[in-house]
């Protein structure tokens, strides 16, 4: 006879009334106090330079990593709702670009790819398209 062996916690958490939790995203990172009492940050990198706020009630599982596993530890997490976390850092990143886009040197760049020699004067948009038909 075979031994049974014990049962995981992920699929407890993941599975709930035989259905997997939809929306769910896992990430490997740092966990620090976050800005409020329900929350955390979650750093996603080794320099702590990029994070995400993540309400507790969001977390459905986490493992903590072990010295024996990784040096510098860490903590993985399984985060449901993940659209929104991702939606938002999607925003933050286009707001980012948006605004690199805007700037004076990338104009000039653009206007050079484009073939047009003549300096647009400050605070016009440079056309990045070139198409001629969507006005871009």
């Amino acid at each position: 006879m075979a031994k049974k062996l014990a049962l995981d916690e992920l699929p407890k958490r993941l599975i709930i009334d035989g259905k997997k939790t939809e929306d769910v995203i896992m990430v490997y990172g740092f966990v620090a106090e976050g800005p409020e009492e329900d929350n955390i940050t979650f750093y996603l990198d080794t320099l702590l330079k990029t994070s995400v706020v993540i309400k507790d009630e969001d977390i459905i599982h986490d493992v903590n990593i072990t010295k024996t596993h990784s040096a510098i530890g860490g903590t993985i997490i399984w985060i449901k709702n993940a659209s929104s976390y991702l939606q938002e850092n999607t925003q933050q990143a286009q707001q980012d670009a948006e605004q690199f886009f805007q700037g004076d040197i990338y104009q000039q760049y653009a206007n050079t790819a484009q073939g047009n020699t003549v300096t647009k004067p400050q605070g016009v948009q440079a056309s990045i398209c070139g198409c001629g038909n969507c006005g871009n």
